[in-house]
């Protein structure tokens, strides 16, 4: 019984944590930053906060669906412009692209179209838990991204 109680209450304080963790993350001021243009939604990625974040980086990824065929590589024309926000020092994305397709150009067997999405180059930048990353992206569009840690393996390139 006692136990049961122990462990109640260990998961009762744990999922407090993680709450607090959470809206922690939440609590972090945007409305410096512009609001959405005509057409465009505004995407917020908040961090986990990380020990040592210098060795840790962030790639982002826009892209939209699209039919294609199966056999040639394709990629969405588009610029990700970095922008800051006027006495704040604080950076934002803003990607711009009228939603052409272009890809490599072999001859498919069949001529089958497939959903997918289509994705621009893609943009790295820093780690930083204590700001949100702030990408301004056209309606319609799709923002993922993925998160890279630096090996410890040091090349010496002569």
């Amino acid at each position: 019984m006692k136990l049961t109680k122990l462990f109640s209450l260990i998961i009762l304080l744990s999922s407090m944590i993680t709450f607090g963790q959470k809206s922690k993350q939440k609590e972090i001021d945007i409305s410096m930053y512009p609001k959405a243009e005509k057409g465009y939604v505004q995407k917020v990625i908040y961090l986990e906060t990380l020990a040592k974040e210098d060795d840790y980086n962030v790639e982002l990824f826009i892209g939209k669906l699209e039919a294609v065929d199966k056999c040639n590589n394709h990629f969405l024309l588009g610029n990700l412009e970095e922008k800051t926000i006027d006495g704040w020092g604080y950076n934002y994305f803003q990607f711009n692209s009228e939603g052409q397709i272009a890809g490599t150009l072999m001859g498919c067997s069949d001529n089958k179209k497939i959903d997918k999405i289509v994705y621009a180059q893609p943009v790295k930048t820093r780690y930083n838990s204590k700001l949100p990353i702030v990408v301004y992206i056209p309606k319609g569009y799709s923002l993922e991204y993925r998160i890279w840690k630096a090996g410890n393996k040091l090349i010496i390139v002569k």
